[in-house]
């Protein structure tokens, strides 16, 4: 799965267009580090740090020197969208409301791929979907939210990016799934560090674990149209509650389709 983008700092997948500052690599002697500035920015992984990458992994050198199409990307000190695409990622939001997507891989090989994603200081939403591989989100301070749901594609089966409120947006599909199912459980004595260990089943075969720390609430798809899987993990509750989708306004509300 690709993400179009246009030399002149435009962002395009389908029909959505973003005039805002899209930060991307313009040389592979700068592959993998990409940090955004003071604005609105929509970061999206080079994928450029490969065996292809003569000048990271010279002409008949055997031994592996590139990072497998991995990316570091940093978001600035506003509301960001930082998208990893292929590679075990790192995203960083920093301040601002950011939204986090480690893929989308959609089962691209190499997979799956692992990420490792910051929120930072404010409110901040990471979304996971199906086809990419096991993740953890540290939330940091503010109350974060994981999404666990397959992404609304375009005609062209590429990401589909929308305007909502001055800024761009995924969306999800939360309902009519019965295939996919969640779990949440400890995760102390499992690895250090973590909170809680979420478990995504497809036709009740697991098929990725997500760690957690310093997250809020965990959405996941819903047998039910119009209707999300909701855990509260700042109440200390571990179980999933049925929800009318409706109810989450604002961001998260547009992003899974309200």
């Amino acid at each position: 799965m690709m993400i179009r983008v246009r030399k002149k700092k435009r962002l395009v997948v389908g029909m959505a267009t973003a005039a805002l500052m899209v930060v991307t690599v313009s040389g592979s002697v700068h592959a993998a580090l990409q940090q955004g500035g003071g604005g609105r920015n929509v970061i999206v992984g080079a994928d450029d740090d490969n065996a292809a990458n003569e000048r990271v992994q010279p002409a008949g050198v055997q031994a592996k020197q590139h990072l497998d199409n991995t990316d570091l990307l940093i978001g600035g000190a506003k509301d960001d969208l930082l998208i990893g695409r292929l590679g075990d990622d790192v995203l960083d939001g920093g301040a601002g409301v950011d939204i986090l997507v480690g893929g989308p891989e959609a089962g691209t090989a190499p997979n799956p791929n692992s990420d490792v994603i910051l929120g930072g200081a404010h409110k901040d939403i990471n979304i996971w979907a199906p086809g990419d591989g096991s993740d953890a989100f540290a939330g940091g301070k503010g109350r974060d939210v994981q999404i666990l749901a397959p992404f609304v594609l375009d005609e062209d089966g590429e990401l589909a990016l929308e305007r909502f409120r001055g800024r761009t947006i995924p969306r999800v599909t939360v309902g009519g799934l019965p295939q996919f199912t969640c779990t949440i459980e400890s995760a102390r004595g499992a690895v250090r560090g973590y909170d809680y260990l979420v478990r995504f089943f497809a036709n009740d075969n697991l098929a990725v674990t997500i760690r957690l720390r310093d997250v809020e609430t965990v959405l996941c798809p819903s047998e039910n149209p119009d209707s999300v899987q909701r855990a509260r993990l700042d109440r200390g509750s571990t179980e999933f509650v049925e929800v009318p989708a409706d109810r989450f306004k604002s961001l998260v509300g547009a992003i899974i389709g309200n």
